[in-house]
């Protein structure tokens, strides 16, 4: 009998210990589970899936993170793409005014606000801002290619050549180098 005993005893810690594994099983795929669907659930911005959707959503849920990351570039940015998206070019423009504020040396955001000034019809701001990225970095392919397209676009093709022959030489296999090529060619100019 002492024998049963026994083996009774490993028995019921062997049971116990089978259960405490399978509880611990269960609550990780849980755990594992519910992490999964949280952060699918959560866009890079921090919004929600339905913030995304909705232009005017995800700006309010941006505004609150603005509020806690004063002068972000990235947010700013967003900002001003849903606005622009929703054709508030003078909301769009005043969000990549304070992004090329809080950030002069950023390319991208004085880029953007070259390019919506030009939207715009502020053709002579969106050259100056264009002018400035190349102030400090003559070969930016993006700002010399644009610059040649605002020039086109107003007819004056010698000055389109121009920043599109140096887009070209800057550019490589970049887009803007492409494109500046077939601006040129477009133009007659090689």
């Amino acid at each position: 009998m002492g024998g049963v005993g026994l083996m009774r005893g490993w028995h019921k810690k062997w049971l116990i210990l089978g259960a405490v594994i399978v509880v611990v099983a269960a609550g990780s795929l849980f755990l594992m589970t519910v992490g999964t669907r949280t952060n699918s659930s959560v866009s890079s911005t921090g919004a929600s899936p339905a913030a995304t959707e909705n232009p005017d959503h995800e700006l309010k849920a941006l505004a609150v993170e603005l509020e806690k990351k004063p002068g972000h570039t990235p947010i700013l940015m967003r900002m001003a793409d849903l606005e622009r998206g929703k054709g508030k070019l003078d909301d769009a423009i005043q969000h990549m005014r304070q992004a090329v504020q809080s950030e002069p040396g950023n390319k991208e955001a004085r880029l953007e606000l070259g390019r919506l000034l030009y939207e715009k019809g502020d053709i002579g701001g969106a050259i100056t801002e264009t002018e400035k990225i190349l102030a400090s970095d003559p070969g930016q392919v993006d700002a010399l290619y644009n610059l040649g397209a605002i020039y086109a676009n107003l007819g004056n093709n010698e000055r389109a050549k121009s920043y599109w022959l140096k887009a070209a030489k800057a550019g490589g296999d970049a887009d803007s180098g492409r494109k500046a090529r077939e601006g040129l060619t477009k133009l007659g100019g090689s």
